[in-house]
């Protein structure tokens, strides 16, 4: 080991705090890189236990033609039952059907089971009994959660009443679902297609079977199954991913700045060991080989606070009686979000150990001032940034062109990301102009002075914070624009397509629309036409919601029956949803840019100990070296939260347009963005209270003896 790195690891052993410092940000996007693939393998894990469609005692899984294709599904069942060695058979049917339940009337998943033997589904009843028939029904926990349906209860299906004789736990989502005994006579209607065969029949003969396709083994559909949720878990670690990518850039950004930061405090060291014979190779190999550390202990942190995290969480969800999956843990996965930390912190690093590898001998003599004091590279830095807008127009212009959803997606992002990098390479200089337009008002404030001549002296550093900043809020509002537009085309698309209170769908029996029309417009609650194939009902005014759900539920037979209000609430919630887990992906991104503010103002705090103290013999206050700390915090988010806002706002409007959605143009969710402006104001100055703190603590005393 060379005498500088030496150096570089025994200040690492004794100042181990900026080495966390340092390694925050990277810090926390590890734990969102490894929390992300331990929820995607946990996934595959649970997939691969319980989700397979297949039964647990099936031998053989059958593909079967419809009646479409001229077969009857119960006469192939039948020819089934006939065939030497099969034990039991079950086609398992599922599908829309008009239930009616009262206020919760409408179109419900029904789907069928044996009940009982080698090829039942059902997980044990949490009430009541089996159906031990036809006639008898059993209802979704969730279900009988929701509507508060208990055994004994009735529910019209298709003009028949069945008994509800049992509540069982069901994988049906959100919707509300009721399972009756195969050959039911309210399943006549249901698609089925897949036949499960229990036995140790020849398979020959199964196929032999008119109206049977593809034959496979259990074993075989079962994995069939996993690849397919496989893929599902694997597009998922993918979307992740992206966000994954982004946290890392963001961490990325931090600690460059944070390393020039550190390295300019370290300025005279460096010289010393260049006087000392350390060539300026060796110099830069020692901050490398202290970027290597900060990734190492970062990237290993990370991966062992979300494992904990994981266990955590498992435990609260277990404790409260919810079934929750084996948490599984892919240690060669984190091992490469450990090696992903590493490169990011090193890679982060190059550029300031390039720097610190040039510091003259000389520098030692006197004191040296701060690396980011130094003006940036007018000529270089506007013409990459120059170069950069115009990558980002030209992806934007042929994201919108090409009219193909995901590829316009896909244009869109890597024009944000040139934007993104413009920003990153100009950002000194749209610091500069924000101070120098803020300058004049607060001419009559002394902290607000030091705050923009700070911002103006240290534009490379104050850069650094904003940019990471306006990331994470340009995401957010890309997010709150695009899903405002959503949900705008989503309700308009609703009233355009469904131009009445209910809308029913004819079934496989009755195909009459005409007739279907007549049998609904009977019940006195409701007025009843056909359109375009389909019937459009509306209730008579003043009419009973109830009693005109029960109506359509009674009059649709088979049909499926779409009511409108339950459209629009399901979209609100389903947009609800998303835009949820969009915020806490973008999330990530933007506390990891807080994280940022946080550590760039304590080491700038902590490098400006001098300068401040100095300020305060000549009569600063100590509430005024706080409120000057907070004010640069201020405008750090000020200026992030209007360039995230206005960007992150135009590229919301471009997601809409590259998917063919169309732009929000009375959507646009103005209160939403200018809370998220004020907001990020408000958290940047928050994630100052600590250098603020330090700030106010600084004695005159230490400007006396630094002189």
């Amino acid at each position: 080991m060379n005498p500088a790195t030496r150096a570089a690891v025994a200040g690492a052993r004794r100042s181990p705090r900026r080495l966390l410092l340092t390694g925050l940000a990277v810090l926390v996007a590890t734990v969102f890189a490894a929390g992300a693939v331990i929820l995607t393998a946990t996934l595959r894990g649970e997939v691969t236990g319980s989700l397979s469609s297949v039964p647990a005692g099936a031998a053989y899984s059958l593909e079967t033609g419809g009646p479409s294709d001229g077969a009857d599904p119960a006469a192939v069942v039948d020819r089934l039952r006939a065939v030497p060695g099969v034990d039991a058979v079950s086609e398992s049917r599922s599908g829309p059907s008009s239930v009616e339940a009262g206020a919760a009337s409408g179109s419900w998943t029904l789907s069928t089971d044996p009940m009982t033997g080698p090829l039942s589904t059902l997980d044990p009843l949490t009430a009541g009994r089996l159906p031990s028939g036809p006639g008898e029904v059993l209802v979704g926990a969730g279900t009988a959660e929701r509507t508060g349906l208990a055994p004994g209860a009735l529910v019209g299906i298709g003009g028949r009443t069945l008994t509800v004789t049992g509540v069982v736990p069901l994988r049906s989502g959100n919707g509300d679902a009721l399972v009756v005994p195969d050959g039911d006579p309210a399943a006549t209607a249901l698609y089925g297609g897949r036949i499960a065969v229990a036995g140790s029949p020849d398979p020959a003969a199964l196929a032999a079977v008119p109206g049977v396709g593809a034959v496979a083994t259990a074993d075989e559909q079962r994995d069939a199954d996993l690849a397919s949720a496989s893929a599902s878990a694997d597009a998922l670690l993918a979307g992740l991913s992206v966000f994954v990518g982004l946290a890392l850039v963001a961490a990325a950004v931090v600690v460059a700045s944070t390393f020039r930061i550190v390295l300019a405090r370290r300025t005279r060291e460096l010289a010393l060991l260049r006087c000392v014979g350390a060539s300026r190779g060796q110099v830069a190999r020692s901050v490398l080989a202290e970027a290597v550390l900060t990734g190492v202990v970062a990237g290993a942190g990370g991966a062992a606070l979300a494992v904990a995290g994981g266990w955590a969480v498992s435990a609260v969800v277990g404790a409260t009686g919810t079934e929750v999956p084996e948490l599984v843990v892919p240690w060669g996965r984190l091992a490469g979000c450990v090696l992903l930390a590493v490169v990011v912190t090193v890679l982060a690093a190059l550029s300031p150990a390039l720097a610190a590898g040039r510091t003259p001998p000389v520098v030692a003599l006197g004191a040296a001032d701060a690396t980011g004091a130094r003006g940036p590279r007018a000529r270089v830095r506007v013409t990459l940034a120059a170069l950069a807008l115009l990558a980002a127009g030209s992806l934007a212009a042929l994201a919108v062109e090409l009219g193909d959803a995901l590829t316009g997606t896909a244009l869109a992002a890597l024009s944000g990301m040139s934007v993104f990098a413009a920003l990153v390479v100009a950002g000194p200089f749209v610091v500069s102009g924000a101070a120098a337009l803020l300058a004049p008002l607060v001419a009559r404030w002394a902290p607000g002075r030091i705050a923009v001549g700070n911002a103006r002296r240290m534009s490379r550093r104050t850069a650094a914070m904003t940019t990471v900043l306006s990331l994470g809020v340009g995401l957010t509002a890309a997010l709150l624009v695009a899903v405002a537009g959503a949900s705008a085309d989503a309700r308009a698309s609703i009233d355009r397509n469904y131009p009445a209170d209910v809308v029913v769908f004819p079934g496989t029996v009755d195909r009459d629309t005409d007739a279907l029309a007549a049998r609904l417009d009977a019940a006195p609650e409701l007025t009843a036409r056909v359109s375009d194939g389909i019937v459009l009902v509306d209730p008579v005014p003043g009419a009973d919601p109830v009693a005109v759900r029960s109506a359509v539920a009674r009059g649709a037979g088979d049909a499926s029956a779409a009511f409108v209000a339950d459209m629009r609430e399901q979209t609100e919630r389903a947009v609800g949803a998303m835009r949820g887990i969009g915020l806490g992906l973008v999330g990530v991104t933007l506390l990891v840019a807080v994280v940022g503010v946080g550590v760039t103002l304590a080491l700038s705090v902590s490098e400006r100990t001098r300068e401040i103290a100095l300020l305060r013999t000549l009569g600063l206050s100590r509430a005024a070296s706080r409120r000057a700390v907070a004010a640069e915090a201020a405008l750090a988010g000020a200026v992030a939260a209007v360039l995230g806002v206005v960007i992150g706002g135009a590229y919301g409007v471009l997601a809409l347009a590259a998917t063919g959605i169309g732009a929000p143009t009375s959507g646009i969710p103005l209160g939403q963005l200018a809370a998220l402006a004020a907001a990020v104001v408000a958290v940047a100055v928050t994630a100052s209270v600590g250098p603020v703190r330090r700030a106010g603590r600084i004695e005159p005393a230490h400007g006396v003896v630094a002189a």
